[in-house]
């Protein structure tokens, strides 16, 4: 396999979107059903007028806004109805290209960046010269996977979870994981785990729920994509199980 990271300047509503906060990144995953956008300023004071620009966007693109949620002064987390096309969508060019986009895909400064997994040079180049249709594209590096390696491209990174924790807030988590803290039912309290890193209960906890916290943040966006796959699966095994009923009767 090969995989190639590339830098795309077009037209497309979220990049557009991106253009208009030079401080603001967005990280976007995207399963043709729903977007999740995950995004973060380095100014406080211009969250407002991100929020009011970014449903003046979807509005303006009748995109279904699910849901918006506000994690902090600098951050929101929008969930939007995917309304992806071969015209304006990247996911969707590479994946009609039989290249796979290793999501999040991301944005800043006006730019796209996205990595492209591909089984070959053949495929790799269709996927460029098809978002070129669309795109000016500058690929940054490139380079072969090879097939004992190439699962862990395509699957979560340990540091999607765990690069914003602080080595006290792994020590906590670690600790409660090891000594049964989430297990049911729960083998050790906080103050029988921070006995044994030698800090007081109420600093344990703080590292621990700090932890907690943007561990959750992190898995948020996959666990959005996961229920809605789930709910449409239940979904379709109902639809089945009724004409199975009906059938018999």
């Amino acid at each position: 396999m090969i995989k190639a990271r590339v830098r795309l300047d077009h037209d497309m509503p979220f990049a557009n979107f991106s253009k208009m906060f030079p401080d603001m990144g967005i990280s976007r995953w995207c399963n043709l059903q729903v977007d999740i956008l995950e995004i973060n300023s380095r100014r406080e004071d211009e969250m407002e007028q991100i929020r009011k620009r970014l449903k003046k966007m979807l509005k303006n693109l009748s995109a279904r806004l699910i849901q918006l949620t506000s994690y902090s002064d600098k951050s929101l987390e929008v969930v939007i109805k995917c309304s992806c096309a071969l015209n304006n969508s990247s996911v969707s060019i590479i994946e009609a290209s039989n290249c796979i986009p290793v999501i999040p895909i991301g944005y800043e400064n006006g730019y796209e960046f996205c990595e492209i997994l591909a089984f070959n040079g053949k495929d790799l180049n269709i996927a460029l010269d098809n978002l070129s249709k669309v795109a000016r594209i500058w690929v940054e590096s490139k380079e072969s996977i090879a097939k004992p390696t190439a699962r862990s491209s395509m699957t979560i990174s340990v540091d999607d979870f765990f690069s914003q924790l602080t080595q006290k807030q792994l020590d906590a988590l670690v600790q409660s994981i090891e000594m049964g803290y989430y297990r049911y039912p729960k083998n050790k309290t906080i103050a029988d785990m921070a006995k044994l890193l030698d800090v007081s209960p109420s600093t344990f906890e703080e590292h621990l729920r700090k932890a907690e916290i943007k561990v959750m943040r992190a898995i948020s966006p996959y666990a959005k994509l996961a229920r809605i796959i789930v709910s449409k699966q239940d979904r379709t095994a109902g639809r089945k199980g009724l004409e199975h009923v009906a059938f018999h009767r």
